[in-house]
């Protein structure tokens, strides 16, 4: 039989429109639900087919329409896709700008810069924004900010204030802030106690990386004198409880002896425990323990597989063991790597990577090595975040590499005038450079 085109479009229509019928007919909320429980189960994919038909379905009030695209925003970050996540978390928002969930989504991806440009000052004013509407996990980004100084100046009281009213909801990382926000990496007169005090509530509230803290104030002398035999109680009792990253702090105190019998069987057995659980700092210590024969035959293949192996992971002490031992070898090729891996490292920002680098740059005794412009705008940045000793040293170095010596001399007096009188050894040897740049000489390493 013969269908006219006409009857047949018709005919689609009716279908199409029984078919939305149909469709909406079901309640679409059930396939909002659906989707949350899909997402839970990491079948992302599935749930936003689910979601698909209840963005478009008409008789969803604003509030949950802004829900199911929070959801599908949300499925588009457990795949690591934030630019098409920060689409729905703003379409979100349209429907309902007071959602805080979304907003301190948001807040979290301009801080990190994932999925748009970096904008630390319009992350914490969304961390803001969400923590007024009564959120608390809003409060406890608030507070890093602030803490941090990441997107405003570094304010401790206000950081305070926002993760106290984190920690009141039971925000255990919060209680881990707060405790730190009292020791000495933070302010100049700390309070053991009191930091103390913070980490026992969130070991109450069943945190157990706070017994990993305790034992790091412990070690760090906070207490008073360092106790390594208090120090590594506190890590087995970390790592009994779970805490993986405890072993590589264990191993590193049975390889050197550190508050318990030197063991270098039992060091190698709980940094390949780390290992096996993909802990990163773990491959820096069985590099070593490879590279000197530690419990295990010597071998520096494997020892440098290991090193390879964590920088890799950005582990910054492993990145520095490979440009030693590049530089060890003579060969073009080696110089190469080396410098590789120290501009590698000083990409974390971080003022002893950049210091690092900029000695390479500066003092290299391979002409090939050596950019004294590169060295200054390096070592610039470490001084302005740490001025001290040894990166003002580092600074002059820069100096004396670009052939101004008077501004080398200068900073190097600087440098010795910050060393403490105990620091014989380490004056002796400023001095020292100190005497090359009066002679406008650079210095070689």
């Amino acid at each position: 039989m013969h269908i006219s085109k006409t009857i047949l479009k018709l005919l689609l229509s009716i279908t199409a429109l029984v078919g939305a019928i149909a469709v909406h007919a079901l309640d679409v909320r059930d396939f909002i639900d659906r989707a949350v429980t899909l997402i839970e189960d990491h079948q992302t994919e599935l749930a936003r087919s689910y979601l698909a038909p209840a963005l478009i379905a008409p008789r969803l009030s604003a509030g949950e329409r802004s829900r199911a695209y929070y959801l599908q925003g949300f499925s588009f970050m457990a795949d690591n896709m934030p630019v098409s996540a920060r689409k729905d978390f703003n379409r979100a928002l349209e429907f309902n700008p007071n959602n805080a969930v979304v907003i301190l989504e948001l807040g979290i991806l301009h801080a990190a810069g994932r999925g748009t440009v970096q904008d630390e000052a319009l992350a914490l004013s969304l961390f803001e924004r969400a923590a007024n509407l009564g959120y608390a996990r809003a409060n406890f980004y608030l507070g890093r900010a602030y803490m941090y100084g990441r997107g405003a100046e570094k304010n401790i009281e206000a950081a305070r204030t926002a993760l106290t009213a984190a920690a009141k909801e039971e925000h255990t990382f919060a209680m881990l802030n707060l405790a730190s926000s009292y020791r000495i990496q933070h302010v100049a007169n700390p309070q053991p106690d009191l930091a103390l005090a913070w980490y026992e509530k969130a070991l109450a509230a069943g945190e157990p990386g706070a017994l990993l803290s305790i034992g790091f104030m412990h070690a760090n002398g906070e207490f008073g004198t360092p106790d390594m035999v208090r120090s590594v109680g506190y890590f087995q009792r970390a790592l009994d409880e779970g805490v993986q990253t405890a072993a590589v702090h264990l191993a590193y105190a049975y390889m050197t002896g550190t508050g318990v019998k030197e063991d270098y069987k039992r060091a190698l057995a709980l940094y390949t425990g780390a290992a096996d659980a993909g802990i990163a700092a773990s491959y820096v210590g069985l590099g070593h323990l490879f590279e000197y024969g530690l419990g295990v035959k010597k071998n520096m293949v494997t020892a440098r597989q290991w090193y390879e192996k964590g920088a890799s992971a950005d582990e910054y002490d492993a990145m520095q063991r490979l440009v030693s031992l590049h530089l060890g070898e003579d060969t073009s090729e080696d110089r190469a790597l080396a410098l590789r891996w120290s501009r590698r490292a000083a990409t974390n920002g971080m003022a002893q990577s950049l210091n690092d680098y900029a000695w390479l740059l500066a003092t290299s005794k391979f002409e090939g090595l050596r950019n004294g412009t590169l060295a200054l705008d390096q070592a610039t940045k470490a001084v302005e975040d740490q001025p001290t000793a040894p990166f003002l040293d580092t600074l002059a170095a820069a100096y004396a590499e670009l052939g101004n010596f008077d501004e080398a001399i200068t900073i190097q007096h600087e440098a010795i005038a910050a060393i403490a009188e105990a620091d014989g050894e380490i004056r002796a040897q400023l001095e020292e450079r100190l005497q090359y740049y009066e002679r406008n000489e650079a210095w070689r390493e």
